[in-house]
């Protein structure tokens, strides 16, 4: 069998499990297995298929075909630009979540200038993803990063090393707010947001493999958005912000929550690439 043919096979077999982008997920389990990257593996296509890692290869084509997500798979996923170590600890970042960075750094950029000292807090850090894009795209500014997970905080340290940002984002153990000890100008935050009745309904990607708490959002999705909203107004400085990410359909009852603890401030929604209103924006 050659390299082609094992290509071939494993995207028919991931296709006819209804997994999406059969070929994409095919190729980037064949390119960890043999250790290349696409155009490599192109120009190999031809060759046979070396028998220690065609037996990787159909143990991950197998993981694949039983949901569990390639990013947990191939242990990494992309965000913002940068290469992320993530495990079942955390929550795979999404893109739509790079709306919440790009809506950060205008608001620094904006607020502050690009190479002017700002603080910052990322609450729920998870991976870390968000603390460090901005970390690396604010040199001048200090993060924090809070989660409640002592492993999501492991998962976070692992990360920050790897890109050379552990001076810069300080990593905190604790609920939302609680473990910092100085207002900060900017609160961003990517919380739970699913609806707890929708859980059992959510792709098995999602729902057998990564972890419920930093899924479930309660009742109506927004249990934590509400916490957070308590606690902001303590813990942000004078003409600050709070940047969330919130569901579809959660708009207008996220709007009401932020004008009840920000009644004097700008309230506003950003939409994402597909059209859903995304990021919930307070100036105050």
């Amino acid at each position: 069998m050659t390299l082609r043919e094992a290509l071939r096979q494993a995207e028919a077999r991931i296709a006819s499990h209804n997994i999406p982008d059969a070929r994409v997920e095919a190729e980037l389990l064949l390119m960890d297995s043999l250790g290349t990257q696409r155009a490599e593996l192109y120009a190999r296509l031809g060759e046979p298929f070396p028998s220690p890692e065609g037996d990787k290869f159909w143990g991950l084509v197998e993981r694949r075909l039983r949901r569990e997500p390639t990013a947990y798979i191939l242990r990494r996923c992309e965000f913002y630009g940068i290469e992320l170590y993530v495990d079942p600890r955390v929550l795979i970042p999404r893109p739509e979540t790079e709306l919440l960075v790009e809506t950060s750094l205008a608001f620094v950029e904006q607020r502050f200038g690009k190479d002017q000292p700002c603080s910052i807090v990322d609450v729920g850090t998870g991976s870390g993803a968000m603390a460090i894009a901005l970390a690396l795209h604010l040199s001048q500014s200090r993060i924090c990063a809070t989660d409640f997970s002592a492993d999501a905080i492991d998962v976070a340290r692992i990360n920050c090393g790897r890109h050379g940002v552990e001076g810069q984002v300080s990593l905190l153990l604790g609920d939302m707010l609680e473990p910092l000890s100085r207002p900060v100008d900017l609160v961003v935050a990517n919380l739970p947001y699913v609806k707890d009745a929708d859980i059992p309904q959510l792709m098995p990607e999602i729902r057998d493999f990564e972890p419920v708490a930093a899924l479930a959002g309660g009742v109506d999705g927004l249990d934590k958005v509400r916490l957070l909203l308590a606690q902001a107004k303590d813990h942000l400085l004078p003409q600050g912000s709070v940047m969330l990410e919130i569901g579809l359909g959660q708009a207008e009852e996220a709007v009401s929550l932020a004008k009840r603890h920000f009644p004097e401030s700008k309230v506003d929604l950003l939409c994402d690439f597909a059209g859903i209103e995304r990021v919930l924006r307070i100036a105050t």
